[in-house]
């Protein structure tokens, strides 16, 4: 086994990049709509996305707990193992590199040339092909080092937050023709039915607060860890809530919840209805620096989960090297761009999202179940930040996690059967790498 180590280049500031581009990629820009297709007032859709950010926070402080205990590169792989088992932590980092981190780039960089096809007409092959070519570019500047992929980070989520910080500035200043009807947040009373669509809406909104969790994946590169981890995921998560409750004040203040429902491009078209085209065409250069950022965020910060596994003989050994010069695991970030590219030319990673997507909840769900085991099983490790509202914090987002899978289990159950096979196929893989570790070491 190679004896090198990852290097700590990451500051506090870097940190938080990571964590808010991670969280901000197309989401914002569209799945308010899906939200108020199952929704009857404008105040429904705002306390939909209020929900989603308290629930976001609530998994950060879980998740910041455990980056400050252990600090160190891996995440969830390291965290599932320590807590249950090896197999666990394996099962986690399979799903991630099979397809919830590989189908995430080849659909974010496929997005990010589709809307670069707004003002550069490519059609299907050429959006393909720019699609591969951005996942390489960003390949080749992670390769050449963490600082080089973080210093791309750290521009694009800021680029990116400026654009929605236009757009909620505009907005907020916008004068409406006629009074906004924000409408009452139960108007036929709270009943079953009323909160079966308020769980339904809030679905949307969950899927687009997801990825704070890549920051764990790069722990180990991350100065002054224990503090910064925990800094970085808190203040995050918080603006990132802030920038979507106030986007989502300005989607309802342009139009009413019937054509937020309808729309398929509902920032777009909400700054269509402020500014005219001109409008429209910013969002789409919003989206396009928004999906660059994040396909960046994923191809860096991957990677890193495949390497630790390799060093642990739960992955194909070549992942576990380090560059000799950059000091990154090139391997790693190969594979992960390859198959991502498999999947991008083969058009499959769509249909593989949405088996899995679920999976990332029921992997958040056991990580919170982690941080309650490992409070028993581990009682005197040194905890240098404690979650807030321990125990109830991870409990609810234990519960939380738990609602979303068998939401999605009795609303998609075959896509969910399919996504459990996928995730379970692990299994028979983790043992051929354990039986061959024995025979290696016999």
């Amino acid at each position: 086994m190679n004896g090198e180590a990852l290097k700590r280049k990451l500051g506090g500031f870097d940190a938080a990049m990571i964590v808010s581009g991670a969280i901000i990629g197309s989401g914002i820009f569209i799945n308010s709509a899906e939200s108020a297709k199952f929704l009857q007032t404008s105040s429904q859709l705002l306390l939909v996305w209020i929900l989603g950010g308290l629930i976001a926070f609530l998994g950060g402080l879980c998740f910041a707990e455990l980056g400050a205990m252990f600090p160190q590169t891996g995440g969830q792989v390291v965290y599932l193992e320590k807590a249950f088992s090896p197999w666990v932590g394996f099962l986690f980092g399979w799903t991630l590199f099979s397809t919830i981190q590989t189908g995430a780039i080849a659909a974010v960089a496929y997005t990010c040339a589709s809307f670069i096809g707004v003002f550069l007409p490519l059609g299907r092959l050429g959006t393909v092909l720019l699609a591969a070519a951005i996942i390489w570019l960003l390949s080749l500047v992670n390769l050449l080092g963490i600082r080089p992929g973080s210093i791309v980070q750290n521009i694009f989520t800021a680029l990116k937050v400026i654009a929605l910080l236009v757009l909620i500035g505009y907005g907020l200043f916008w004068q409406r023709p006629v009074p906004l009807e924000w409408g009452a947040f139960f108007p036929q009373g709270f009943n079953l039915g009323i909160l079966s669509a308020l769980g339904l809406a809030l679905m949307p909104a969950l899927f687009s607060y997801g990825g704070w969790q890549n920051l764990n994946f790069v722990g180990g590169e991350v100065k002054n860890a224990s503090r910064n981890i925990p800094l970085a995921i808190i203040s995050g998560v918080a603006l990132v809530v802030f920038v979507y409750v106030c986007s989502n004040i300005v989607y309802v203040k342009a139009l009413p919840i019937g054509e937020i429902a309808a729309s398929t491009r509902l920032a777009s078209d909400a700054m269509r209805t402020m500014t005219g085209p001109l409008g429209a065409s910013f969002i789409s250069l919003a989206i396009i620096i928004s999906t660059f950022g994040i396909t960046n965020v994923f191809v860096m910060t991957g990677p890193r989960v495949y390497f630790v596994m390799a060093r642990e003989s739960m992955f194909l050994p070549v992942a576990s090297r380090l560059h000799p010069r950059y000091g990154t695991p090139h391997y790693s970030i190969l594979l992960q761009s390859l198959w991502a590219t498999a999947l991008l030319l083969t058009n499959s990673y769509g249909q593989l999202l949405r088996y899995v997507t679920f999976g990332d909840w029921i992997f958040f769900g056991l990580t919170a179940l982690a941080l309650l085991v490992l409070r028993k099983k581990m009682p005197d490790v040194e905890r240098p930040y404690r979650t807030w509202g321990y125990p109830l914090v991870p409990f609810v987002f234990l519960a939380v996690s738990i609602a979303v899978v068998i939401n999605v289990i009795i609303s998609a159950p075959l896509k969910s059967a399919v996504g459990s096979i996928i995730i379970l196929g692990g299994l028979p893989i983790f043992a051929f790498f354990r039986s061959r570790e024995t025979r290696e070491a016999s």
